[in-house]
């Protein structure tokens, strides 16, 4: 058997309709080299075993225990892998041509980088805006991440952290990239120990690229390489999701920064725009108030 160059790794929860679509299209468009697909399905409920064997007999499928999150899930595909890289794909993308063997050939050129991801584009080829940034430090999630970002969109914190200073056509190094489409060295996923498992979903690329780069590897996005991310979201804003977002931000930054900047950032994140407004008129209330008695 020839060595397997790539393996392509999707953990499935939702939607068989996007991870056909995104099947076809590896098909249609794959790389030229040795590749291996792997799906893992999170679903507790729903089976999509049969259906992908009948249509997809070329791919790897794996049923986990149960719904394993996000990181866990890419984890549990990746211990049954044996490609020299590994790339992560969210079900909802569709690959375009030559977009894999781009991502393949920056790693096999740049030894000192162990990421590397594509600009991620909509179905009308638009480039998203968010894409990547610079490492979630405790006072950029206070700006980034709370109604100071709402309030005031452009501060120059908010925009450092999105990289919105360096032109999304050019090639650009970043500590964090999407978790929706990334292409990484076996070699370094299992260095820093691949995803962390306490994190379900939500903030597992930016602890991730934080490892990465502290065991001194770079991260980079190209805009060379394309991937269609039908992209909508996580999820339908529930309560439950709400609240895993919460414990995975809080997660974070206890872990790579300690309770106190934890406790802070959610201090922040949590005061509604509302609650700020209504504070300032209340406050602004008080003082005219406290001048008419004088």
């Amino acid at each position: 058997m020839p060595e397997i160059k790539v393996s392509i790794i999707i953990v499935y929860y939702d939607g068989t309709e996007s991870l056909f679509n995104c099947l076809n299209s590896i098909k249609k468009y794959p790389p030229s080299f040795p590749y291996e697909v792997i799906v893992v399905d999170n679903n507790e409920k729903k089976v999509i075993e049969r259906e992908l064997k009948k249509d997809f007999g070329w791919v790897k499928y794996i049923k986990s225990p149960k719904n394993l999150g996000y990181g866990a899930g890419n984890n549990l595909g990746v211990k049954y892998s044996r490609g020299e890289y590994i790339l992560i794909l969210n079900p909802d993308t569709k690959v375009k041509k030559g977009s894999i063997d781009k991502l393949i050939d920056f790693l096999d050129r740049n030894k000192d980088v162990g990421v590397v991801a594509p600009n991620l584009i909509d179905d009308k080829g638009r480039v998203f805006q968010q894409l990547g940034s610079r490492e979630l430090t405790p006072i950029r999630g206070v700006f980034a991440l709370s109604f100071l970002n709402k309030i005031f969109p452009n501060n120059p914190i908010s925009r450092g952290y999105y990289l919105y200073d360096v032109p999304m056509d050019q090639k650009r190094e970043a500590d964090v990239v999407p978790g929706s489409a990334f292409l990484i060295r076996r070699s370094v996923f299992q260095e820093v120990g691949g995803f962390d498992e306490n994190i379900f979903l939500f903030f597992e690329e930016s602890d991730l690229g934080r490892r990465i780069r502290k065991a001194g590897y770079k991260l980079f996005i190209i805009p060379d390489s394309e991937i269609f991310h039908f992209w909508k979201g996580k999820g339908d804003g529930s309560d439950k999701l709400k609240r895993i977002f919460r414990e995975s931000r809080f997660y974070y930054f206890k872990k790579h920064f300690g309770i106190f900047s934890a406790v802070l950032v959610e201090i922040f994140a949590r005061f509604s725009k509302r609650i700020f407004i209504f504070m300032i008129i209340f406050v602004f209330f008080i003082f005219v108030l406290y001048n008419l008695l004088r």
